[in-house]
């Protein structure tokens, strides 16, 4: 497939498996499935139908909708029209769904339901757009049609002119604009990257390399991540490739239910979501008999034991091979394998930096996590951990065909053939990210290890240096903070201070049983994060992981917040990363009062709710 466009690796999987399971969706309670083949027709009729909208090649389209079937479908018919795929996010305010699509021009966008209809009529006016298909519900403004109104005037174009799409797809070249992704903007507005059809061609192609042997046309893949982000969606574009099932989650409190019922052989996941099921399992394992408390935790010793042997690559002894075979057997096989549905192989991570305790939880228990990196403007990996080349703690080795390299202060470069053209109408911000040579930069610090394991270890610009001249990455902190399972959120401050301070948000969930089984009253559970045996609580585990760090990196003060920090707010972009500057701005004074009078030491303080 190299040298071709995105089309053709679609033309190529409906060929080789028409009557294959590409996608899964919950339809009334009842999983339905949607052949490589439908998919094919589907989206052809889509694709015509965006053709007797007027559409010309490389014309913008916007998508506002959540991962559902429908998502995929209408990606693939904007790619086959020989169009632009914009994603919005479909939590993101009104503000940044009219920057994307005013700043990208979409002359035409698909949207979920009506009430998304409803949030455009809102925007102000300025917008290119003439047309906008609703996915479910009624849809009678002007310029606005149903879903299957679509699909009715695609299958009739194609009936009338047999040859004009195919006429189209001739014209798409692989240097042309196939996406528009609008970065999360955690300093500024998003930014539009850039990726072309050849961009997606080879990321696809290096990922097959990199799955092949470990999934395949028999695989089910859970999708539970928004498809408007660059991860979910590149696991999406991979399957058309690869040729795996996709079964779309109807959503994260449906999750625990949805394996059972789907029973996947891997998932994609974020680490937030890792730590809860960490938390969940722990929990789950500690409310049991003395006996089978002893027996989970001897199980996860075993495999922790069999993963440190492999790490140094010893092999494994028969005593040791005995023992982890009974464990999984035994023990983890009932109370841990069947909760993911009896066949889950592997956990995918990226979005977001892991902590080694959490990918060692999993991995030890027979459930390892494959932990990547990557960015929008490389289409989502630049690197990612394999089965046989595997290491806690790093991000894996690069995909086949990406060179990463560090620059003199640490931050990581990557070049290759999946690294963006450029952000959209910025040539100044193109020039800053991409270098001379061809290297992006990505802005995250890391290391690369003799055998070409790369390490992230924070943001650059995001560095704290403590008056004392001491450089802290807060992400690393901050991720092990996330660990707890108290705490939801956590943003570490301190540059040009003495001592490090931290902002916390807690799980409300825990929070809320630890009150009630200390016999706490509370109205509000907002009330709790005041109450001084929280307080407490928290400052212990605050000791525990203070006990692991350099005494530059300690927490000395924290300040609880009675609510998490939240996406309509601005503190959280859509796709969860904290917007550090809103936030400090947002609570200066909280943070300020984190250093009134430092000789007092450690301390505990309470914002008030608002």
């Amino acid at each position: 497939m190299a040298g071709g466009t995105f089309l053709d690796v679609i033309r190529a999987r409906v060929t080789e498996t028409p009557e294959r399971s590409a996608l899964l969706h919950c339809v009334g309670g009842t999983w339905e499935s949607m052949s490589w083949g439908e998919v094919g027709r589907l989206t052809d009729h889509l694709a015509c139908g965006l053709l007797n909208l007027g559409l010309a090649p490389g014309e913008r389209v916007g998508l506002l909708c959540r991962s559902r079937l429908e998502w995929v479908l209408a990606d693939l018919g904007i790619l086959k029209a020989g169009c632009v795929t914009v994603p919005v996010h479909a939590n993101a305010v009104a503000g940044e769904v009219q920057h994307v699509l005013g700043h990208s021009r979409a002359r035409a966008v698909f949207v979920e339901t009506a009430a998304d209809l409803a949030k455009l009529r809102c925007l102000s006016c300025g917008l290119a757009l003439e047309r906008s298909v609703v996915m479910r519900g009624a849809s009678h403004g002007q310029g606005e049609l149903p879903w299957d109104e679509l699909l009715a005037m695609g299958r009739a174009r194609q009936a009338e002119q047999p040859g004009a799409l195919a006429a189209r797809q001739a014209e798409v070249a692989p240097p042309q604009l196939a996406t528009l992704v609008y970065t999360s903007g955690t300093t500024g507005p998003p930014k539009g990257v850039m990726l072309t059809q050849a961009n997606l061609v080879f990321q696809v192609e290096a990922l097959a390399g990199v799955m092949r042997g470990l999934f395949g046309p028999d695989d089910v893949h859970l999708m539970c991540l928004p498809l408007s982000h660059i991860l979910a969606r590149s696991m999406v574009l991979a399957a058309v490739r690869v040729g795996y099932t996709t079964a779309f989650s109807t959503g994260l409190d449906a999750l625990e239910r949805e394996f059972g019922e789907v029973r996947p052989t891997f998932v994609t996941v974020v680490p937030a979501m890792l730590d809860q099921l960490q938390i969940a399992i722990r929990a789950e394992a500690e409310s049991r008999s003395f006996v089978l408390r002893r027996a989970f935790r001897w199980a996860e010793g075993v495999g922790r034991e069999v993963l440190q042997r492999r790490a140094r690559r010893e092999p494994l002894s028969l005593t040791l091979g005995a023992r982890a075979a009974l464990a999984r057997a035994v023990v983890l096989g009932p109370s841990l394998t069947e909760r993911f549905g009896g066949r889950l192989k592997y956990f995918i991570s990226g979005g977001a930096p892991l902590a080694p305790e959490v990918a060692e939880f999993f991995t030890s228990l027979g459930l390892p996590v494959l932990e990547g990196y990557g960015l929008t403007e490389n289409v989502g990996a630049l690197s990612v951990n394999r089965p046989e080349r595997f290491r806690l703690g790093s991000v894996g080795p690069p995909i086949p065909g990406v060179e990463v390299r560090l620059a003199a202060d640490g931050e990581i470069l990557a070049r290759g053939p999946n690294v963006m053209v450029g952000y959209f109408e910025d040539k100044a911000a193109t020039a800053e990210a991409l270098d001379a040579e061809g290297f992006l930069h990505t802005g995250d610090l890391g290391s690369l290890d003799a055998e070409g394991f790369l390490r992230v270890t924070g943001r650059k610009k995001d560095l704290i240096v403590t008056s004392g001249g001491k450089k802290v990455s807060p992400q690393n902190i901050e991720r092990m903070l996330q660990t707890s399972a108290f705490l939801e959120q956590a943003m570490v401050f301190g540059d040009g201070q003495d001592y490090l301070v931290a902002l916390l948000s807690l799980r409300q969930e825990r929070v809320q049983r630890f009150a009630e089984a200390e016999g706490l009253p509370f109205d509000k559970l907002s009330e709790l994060a005041c109450h001084p045996r929280v307080l407490e609580a928290v400052q212990r585990e605050i000791d525990a992981f203070n006990a692991r760090l350099a005494s530059h990196e300690t927490i000395r003060r924290f300040t609880i917040l009675p609510q998490p920090l939240r996406v309509d707010t601005g503190e959280v972009t859509a796709t969860l990363k904290l917007r550090r500057q809103e936030v400090a701005l947002r609570y200066r004074e909280l943070i300020a009062a984190m250093y009134e009078d430092p000789s007092r030491g450690p301390q505990a303080l309470c914002a008030e709710e608002p």
